[in-house]
């Protein structure tokens, strides 16, 4: 890049704007504009609204810029950079949010790279690469990770062998259906309920296939709400809720209304089909085995789950395999202090906060940014089966089921985001200081 005279005042007789380049230094734009691009490329993977802004300003501080100033939200950044006397302020909106933890975890290790300080074209080409990576998993695998997190929910929920299969093989379509109504660009709401209602129909299609075939099945109507669990928003709703334990109520907000509304359409799939074929999703199932196969069970059908959702979150495999390992474990001692009588919310919380610490250790073995870690980990526990059964009972007018789910979703929710709350106070010094 070719030096520019930075003088404030334009020669007689030169071009307007050129001299609006030497009152706005053309240098100085360079680097408001490359610290912008790092933000949009983070927003747009997914990462949380407070980790987006804390990078940035780690980006403009290796810039050279002296102070930067911004609010990023969901889908929006307006920010301010400053460098002695002269400031320059400028806006960019995301159009699409797709989660993508392998990208998140590039830019993350490109903050630390360049602390020492960087050039503009430097930066610039190393966005360039991140933006220009390919999808980290074709199509196939993507599929089958979706169908086995879902059919390993299915053994969670004390769901048999047929309901395992039946939700694998009705996820499968729905995730390849979903992702064809992404590609089409069709509205996100629609897409989510015309992907879960393919899966119902799926799911429903494979059990009476089997019955018919004579085979011993479980009870369908308990295991029904795991064939729609590769819908939940885990990403949006953990991160919306760390944001608003920083305090920033413009994205956490936004980002739980979001989650909601996503929760809310797959929910209204699952009604519409059950009225529409009689069957109850409010219904739950017995456990089926004993100790100690059962911890074995969950343990396996855990580290599967975990590891399924982190492929679909594009998450490395070094970082998958090591975010199944965690939340695989602090799963089953979450179940065992249910199953002890513990209450599911100061289990959640205990999990959650085991599975923060253990991503804080890990996370600089495996160069990983924690988010990778903790989402994946936690996000088995989110309970989207009760959610789900909340909102069929609330249309269908079940109060005292409707309260019971939803209580305990609400509950849940806000004990796994408390625990890795708690998690990051203990780890991070800027959790432990107020926000501005």
């Amino acid at each position: 890049m070719a030096a520019h005279d930075d003088t404030p005042d334009a020669g007689a007789g030169e071009p307007t704007e050129t001299a609006e380049l030497r009152l706005e230094p053309i240098r100085f734009m360079a680097r408001v504009d490359a610290v912008l691009r790092f933000g949009e490329l983070m927003l747009g993977a997914g990462a949380s609204s407070a980790r987006v802004r804390d990078s940035m300003e780690r980006i403009a501080h290796a810039l050279g810029l002296d102070h930067l100033e911004c609010r990023v939200g969901m889908t929006d950044i307006v920010m301010s950079a400053h460098r002695g006397a002269i400031y320059r302020t400028r806006v960019a909106e995301v159009g699409h949010i797709a989660v993508d933890a392998g990208r998140i975890t590039e830019l993350r290790r490109l903050v630390h790279d360049v602390a020492d300080g960087v050039s503009v074209l430097v930066l610039q080409r190393e966005l360039d690469r991140i933006e220009g990576m390919p999808p980290r998993y074709p199509i196939a695998l993507r599929v089958a990770a979706a169908a086995l997190a879902c059919a390993a929910f299915a053994l969670l929920n004390n769901g048999g062998w047929a309901e395992a299969v039946a939700v694998a093989l009705a996820v499968a379509v729905g995730q390849w259906v979903r992702i064809l109504l992404v590609r089409a660009r069709v509205n996100e709401f629609l897409l989510v309920f015309v992907a879960a209602v393919v899966a119902l129909l799926g799911y429903l299609a494979v059990m009476a296939a089997l019955d018919a075939a004579g085979l011993e099945t479980g009870d369908h109507d308990a295991a029904i709400t795991s064939a729609v669990l590769f819908l939940v928003p885990g990403f949006p709703l953990v991160t919306g809720a760390m944001d608003l334990a920083r305090r920033d109520l413009h994205a956490g907000i936004a980002r739980i209304v979001y989650a909601s509304l996503v929760l809310l359409a797959t929910g209204t799939a699952v009604w519409a089909v059950a009225a529409a074929f009689r069957f109850s999703p409010i219904a739950t199932a017995p456990v089926l085995v004993d100790e100690p196969l059962l911890s074995a069970l969950r343990l396996v059908a855990g580290f599967v789950g975990v590891l399924g959702f982190a492929i679909l979150f594009s998450t490395p495999w070094r970082i998958a395999l090591t975010a199944s390992v965690i939340g695989a474990i602090a799963n089953v001692a979450r179940l065992a202090l249910i199953d002890h009588d513990v209450s599911p919310a100061v289990a959640a919380a205990a999990a959650g906060l085991a599975v923060g610490i253990a991503a804080f250790v890990v996370s600089r073995w495996v160069r990983s940014p924690r988010v990778a870690l903790t989402v994946p980990g936690v996000i088995i526990m989110v309970p989207g089966a009760a959610a789900y059964r909340s909102i069929v009972a609330t249309i269908d007018g079940d109060t005292v089921a409707a309260v019971q789910n939803g209580v305990q979703a609400v509950f849940v929710v806000v004990a796994l985001t408390i625990g890795l709350t708690v998690a990051r106070i203990l780890t991070e010094r800027e959790w432990q200081q107020s926000e501005r």
